[in-house]
C-alpha cells in the first residue's frame, strides 16, 4: 500500500511526500476499505474464512435451538430449519424423536437441495423444503386426539 500512495503523491501531486504524509494516508485509505468491508456483504463474504462462516453459523443455530425452546416438545419431534443470509448456509436440526422416526438420508436430502442449489428462486426453494418437512411428519407423526401446536410456526427473522 505505501508503495501504492509513494507512487500516487509523485506522479499525481509532484512531489516526494513525507513518511508522516504516508503513514496517515496509508491508515486513512486502511479505515475506509475496512469500513467498506464491513458494511457490503459481499465484501465480507469474502474476507471471513469459510470455516470460521462455517463456526458462526453453528453457533448460532445451536443458540436460536435453545432460545426458541425447540427441543422441549412433547413428543421431540421438532426440526429447525437455520438459513443464514450473509454465509449463505442452511443447517437443518431435527430434534432426538425425529431423527429416531425419520431416515437421516431424507434429512439430508432437504438440506442439499437448499444447500447446493445455485439457480431458482430462493423463497420457492425454503417453501418446498417446508413442504417436504412437513409430508416427513405427517408419515411419521400422525395426528393425534390430544396433539396441540407447541411451537410457533411462523419464521423466525433476526436481523444483525
Amino acid at each position: 500500500m505505501f508503495v501504492g500512495l509513494y507512487w500516487l503523491n509523485t506522479l499525481v501531486f509532484e512531489f516526494a511526500p513525507d513518511a508522516l504524509l504516508m503513514l496517515l494516508e496509508a491508515a486513512a485509505v486502511g479505515g475506509l476499505l475496512a469500513w467498506l468491508a464491513s458494511r457490503v456483504d459481499p465484501l465480507r463474504r469474502l474476507l471471513i474464512p469459510r470455516w470460521a462462516m462455517n463456526a458462526a453459523v453453528a453457533v448460532a443455530a445451536h443458540a436460536t435451538w435453545s432460545e426458541e425452546n425447540v427441543s422441549l416438545t412433547k413428543d421431540r419431534n421438532a426440526v429447525l430449519l437455520y438459513i443464514s443470509v450473509l454465509e449463505g448456509a442452511v443447517r437443518l436440526m431435527p430434534d432426538i424423536g425425529m431423527q429416531q422416526k425419520l431416515h437421516e438420508g431424507k434429512l439430508g436430502e432437504i438440506e442439499g437441495a437448499l444447500v447446493n442449489a445455485d439457480q431458482g428462486d430462493p423463497v420457492e426453494l425454503v417453501c418446498s423444503a417446508v413442504r417436504k418437512l412437513g409430508e416427513c411428519c405427517k408419515e411419521c407423526f400422525p395426528i393425534q386426539d390430544d396433539d396441540k401446536n407447541e411451537l410457533p410456526d411462523r419464521p423466525q427473522i433476526r436481523l444483525p
